[in-house]
């Protein structure tokens, strides 16, 4: 149905005639008579207008395929900074309209599509949300810095550390993970997800295990293998053998880039700055050789955030700079939420050097 057809079928079923839709918007009935006959469509200033006097979205006006909507929806999720209310509940609510039925009537999907999408939805709201948390958060402490309810609301949006056993552990997140591996035990990535965790709670003895039978997978990435045995030796406090690893896997894999970004991580996280910094200049090397099509810019990051932590702020800005060209070049990104946030982070920097 084009969009005439469904003005005139609102119209209809409003009980509404030509002359008061004419008259709300502005335009002679005329004007609607000719849209509703398909001589022309209404202008696109006037169509939030026309759906707001039927109680529509203006995607609604158009008949839009139930696809057609989920990619307007993953694109407005990618670009969009802040949902609306309005955006997200009728997002909402359509995706719970289909959800029971979108896997059936689409056998060529993966399972469990929709689902996704309300993660996504929900958990773009969260870090819409999270921005203000900790920006009031930051607020009220420095007016009151001892206010403790103001710390742990910063620790919550910001994923900050605690010491609190109870508070950092991942036992919850663990046992789904290992429900997961238990029902799909040929599916890899969720051993990696789950000795993760383990790892991050010091449970290296099963983490051990599970990296013996991810081993045995057919799927199994043999580049991350050694990876997880030096984390796990870390765990365990045995520095020594963990850098051993280290060292044996980057003569091994120097020209590999996932090997080479993942060694400089090992390197940061151990506050060894310097190293990682000669590790990811080594990463991004072999990707402009490359010219590697996975679209990650995820050793720009690390080496603003690094810098930044050493204290020099324009090189910090610089990568900042170059993370921005690469959304332009890699993905033709020049707005959105993805380039807002960089330019955010920029100003920030920018003012650190003052």
């Amino acid at each position: 149905m084009n969009i005439g057809n469904k003005i005139k079928a609102l119209r209809l079923q409003s009980s509404t005639t030509q002359e008061i839709l004419a008259d709300a918007l502005g335009v002679s009935s005329q004007s609607v008579s000719k849209w509703e006959n398909n001589v022309c469509a209404p202008d696109i200033s006037l169509l939030p207008a026309i759906s707001e006097f039927f109680g529509v979205t203006v995607d609604e006006l158009f008949d839009l395929s139930t696809d057609r909507k989920l990619n307007r929806i993953e694109n407005m999720l990618d670009y969009e900074k802040e949902l609306t209310d309005e955006q997200f509940k009728t997002t909402k609510e359509f995706l719970l309209q289909i959800k029971d039925s979108y896997d059936e009537s689409n056998p060529a999907r993966p399972d469990g599509r929709i689902e996704s999408f309300l993660a996504h939805l929900y958990h773009h709201r969260m870090v819409s949300d999270s921005r203000y948390v900790s920006l009031y958060a930051r607020k009220a402490m420095t007016r009151h810095p001892a206010a403790k309810e103001d710390q742990w609301l910063l620790v919550k949006s910001e994923g900050a550390t605690v010491w609190d056993w109870n508070a950092r552990q991942h036992g919850s997140t663990i046992e789904f993970y290992r429900g997961l591996v238990e029902k799909n035990p040929e599916i890899g990535i969720n051993y990696l997800f789950l000795m993760d965790n383990l790892i991050a709670d010091h449970r290296t003895e099963e983490a051990a295990k599970y990296l013996s039978k991810y081993k045995t997978l057919p799927e199994h990435k043999a580049i991350l293998v050694p990876v997880y045995e030096a984390h796990i030796a870390f765990a365990e406090y045995r520095a020594d053998d963990a850098w051993k690893i280290v060292s044996e896997y980057e003569k091994a894999n120097g020209n590999d880039y996932g090997a080479m970004f993942e060694v400089a991580g090992i390197y940061a996280m151990n506050a060894r700055y310097e190293d990682a910094l000669e590790r990811y200049k080594k990463a991004d090397e072999i990707y402009k050789a490359g010219h590697l099509n996975h679209g990650c810019m995820d050793h720009l990051t690390a080496q603003a955030r690094i810098y930044e932590i050493l204290g020099k702020y324009e090189d910090a800005i610089e990568y900042v700079n170059r993370q921005i060209e690469f959304l332009k070049e890699q993905w033709n990104l020049t707005e959105g939420a993805d380039v807002d946030a960089l330019e955010e982070e920029k100003k920030r920097l920018i003012s650190l050097l003052k």
